[in-house]
């Protein structure tokens, strides 16, 4: 499957692709929201416990996992490990307030946390908060690592997979879109 994913990346079929120890998310019951950081440097760490910490005011139930992202970067395929911080939520307020808080504390402007991506990776499910719009995470469940790419079409780019309907920031619609560049932060 990773060849097969790879191969839609250089092809610039896909904008990218994550690698996931849990895709739990995407079959949450409650609204969920998930955070992805790099997993190297102060910066970052720094970034996601200032994030878990503000979110963490708004009582969701939270987990940490791994996740290794993929996207094309000048001609090759460029890999970062990833931290990802899943919050799920009793009810669609709480879902909002934490999409809420990432646009005004944790995107890349002035003023933000330090360590924001200039377009960070969320994905919601359960609730329609602003500054959302739909997108499609297509699933393929692997015993090490489920795989996931995200399309703004319901179609999966392969077979196999489980597609399922989220949302994500609606700055990503760029990204997805294909006028964006991915990896800079």
């Amino acid at each position: 499957m990773r060849a097969q994913l790879d191969g839609l990346v250089a092809a610039g079929r896909v904008t990218g692709y994550t690698l996931e120890e849990d895709a739990g998310y995407l079959y949450a019951e409650n609204p969920t929201l998930t955070y992805r950081m790099y997993a190297q440097g102060p910066e970052s760490h720094r970034n996601l416990g200032e994030f878990a910490a503000a979110v963490a005011e708004l009582g969701p139930r939270m987990r940490l996992s791994r996740v290794e992202g993929v996207v094309a970067d000048g001609g090759r395929l460029w890999r970062s490990r990833q931290l990802c911080l899943t919050a799920e939520f009793p009810g669609e307020q709480g879902l909002a307030a934490a999409a809420d808080l990432v646009h005004r504390r944790f995107t890349a402007l002035p003023g933000a946390a330090a360590g924001s991506w200039r377009l960070p990776d969320v994905r919601m499910v359960g609730g329609r908060p602003l500054g959302t719009v739909t997108a499609y995470a297509h699933h393929w469940a692997h015993a090490d690592a489920d795989a996931v790419v995200l399309t703004l079409e319901p179609a999966p780019p392969l077979p196999g997979a489980v597609t399922r309907r989220l949302r994500i920031l609606e700055s990503w619609l760029a990204f997805l879109e294909r006028r964006e560049v991915a990896v800079a932060s």
